[in-house]
């Protein structure tokens, strides 16, 4: 299960993943060829003491040779010598810019001192690097002479004088492109697990089900936003990715309560905006599709959609048959282009939402319109919104939550999903809506499996292994 998650989160950010790295390279490889080339000369100077070190302790005398070989690397390097250098070849530098040209280390375990001197150009550096060791020798010779030692010194031998180097040290531009490759992928790997960390939006089923409880039966795809009739309803006809989802969600809808009674569903989501005025009005029609007998009613008073995404007035609805001013013939009314598809708007918005979705003739109400279809479909407001939905959750036979993909965060679902176990709502499960296209994503796989070989669609978009429909009468008076 780790695994599959890693997977999925490299797979979500591969763009990043891969850019990334891509950029820092080419940074890198800019500005290495935007530098200027630096060139480095060695020097090897070998210092042989006047009197052999005859110290029976093999750690002390190496501790003599080194002690011996980190004095004089300390000490070519000091302000006389190399303003003795600057002034013999006419640089023109501080002595601290021409200290950091230069870089003297002994050699372990040997008694030789490595004189390296860079600069952008290989004469100078060079240059450099000889004038440094030959004024340092004399500077040594004169030094021991002055104090009568001159038959004891140290004899500093060249051994290796510099020559013009004949290709920069640095920039190292392979060097430098490899190292930012890599420091922009492990980058890029790592805020990628940190976003997906910080990210607490539903983006799997796994997720869904282990964060919040909830199961997943049906995916829409995201290109159903936008497309089909009025931008919102579907038409199941076709074999588009959005058509085949809503047949899959019916499907499965159908065979998940097989054993049970599921006449009256409420869809509700987390917050607003996340599809479920949608996936209701679709869902419905998907069963009607397949001959059962189905109303759809808007009880989002507050925000209603329903008579906008089938184009008609909602003067007379919902609220009008709770307040009992017109008769149920008046205000439900058929969709003419689904057949099986009747359709209750929620009527003028009244001043008590909650109150009237309570009341004991709203429950009465319900009781009947159940009595005359195969299904009922409510569409409420989100659950954490207002208390509408858990009003009509506790009485229906079930409950669907719509869970859009990469927007409804977990703390806001799993808020929703106790507040419907508070009430007793039964939970169906989720939908999770505008699945983005990607590998494995189940939203693009049901055209395959509900295509038939001869590539047309099956008759009335209806798949033929559902279960049949009662043989129920609608009664309208």
């Amino acid at each position: 299960m780790e695994l599959t998650r890693y997977l999925r989160v490299i797979r979500q950010r591969l763009w990043m993943i891969v850019v990334c790295p891509l950029v820092a390279a080419a940074a890198a490889g800019i500005v290495s060829y935007m530098l200027p080339p630096v060139y480095e000369a060695h020097v090897s100077l070998y210092v042989r003491p006047a009197q052999p070190i005859t110290s029976t302790d093999p750690t002390t005398a190496a501790l003599t040779s080194d002690q011996v070989l980190r004095t004089y690397a300390d000490w070519m390097t000091q302000r006389p010598i190399l303003d003795s250098v600057d002034s013999e070849l006419g640089l023109g530098l501080r002595y601290e810019d021409l200290l950091k040209k230069i870089k003297v280390t002994p050699q372990p375990n040997t008694l030789l001192l490595d004189v390296a001197v860079k600069d952008t150009n290989p004469a100078v550096a060079r240059d450099i690097a000889n004038q440094l060791v030959s004024d340092f020798t004399d500077t040594v010779k004169r030094t021991q002479a002055q104090a009568a030692q001159v038959s004891t010194a140290d004899n500093l031998v060249v051994t290796s004088p510099a020559v013009l180097p004949d290709r920069p040290v640095s920039p190292n531009k392979t060097l430098n492109i490899a190292v930012a490759f890599a420091a922009g992928l492990l980058l890029a790997i790592g805020l990628a697990f940190l976003l997906d960390y910080l990210d607490q939006s539903v983006k799997s089923d796994e997720d869904l089900t282990e964060r919040s409880g909830l199961v997943a039966i049906g995916h829409i795809a995201y290109q159903a936003a936008g497309t089909g009739k009025r931008g919102e309803l579907v038409t199941l006809v076709d074999q588009s990715p959005a058509a085949e989802a809503y047949k899959a969600l019916r499907t499965s809808l159908l065979y998940s309560t097989i054993d049970q009674e599921l006449k009256e569903i409420v869809i509700t989501s987390a917050g607003a905006g996340e599809g479920k005025s949608r996936t209701a009005a679709n869902l419905a029609v998907a069963l009607a599709h397949s001959g059962y007998k189905t109303l759809l009613i808007d009880a989002d008073f507050r925000r209603p959609s329903q008579h906008r995404i089938f184009g008609r007035i909602r003067n007379v609805g919902l609220t009008n048959l709770i307040v009992q001013d017109v008769g149920e013939e008046e205000a439900v009314t058929p969709v003419d282009s689904v057949a099986n598809l009747w359709l209750l708007t929620s009527g003028p918005t009244p001043p008590n939402p909650s109150e009237m979705l309570g009341s004991a003739r709203m429950r009465e109400l319900m009781d009947r319109l159940r009595s005359f279809f195969n299904y009922v479909i409510v569409d409420t407001p989100p659950v954490n919104a207002v208390t509408d939905a858990l009003i009509l959750a506790a009485f229906a036979n079930g409950t669907i939550v719509v869970v859009e993909q990469g927007r409804t965060t977990f703390p806001a679902l799993r808020h929703a999903k106790q507040m419907l176990d508070r009430v007793g709502a039964r939970t169906a499960g989720a939908v999770m809506n505008k699945v983005r296209a990607s590998a494995g994503s189940y939203a693009y796989t049901y055209g395959y499996y509900t295509t038939p070989a001869n590539g047309r669609a099956a008759s009335n978009g209806s798949m033929a292994s559902e279960p049949e429909p009662a043989s129920t009468q609608v009664k309208t008076s």
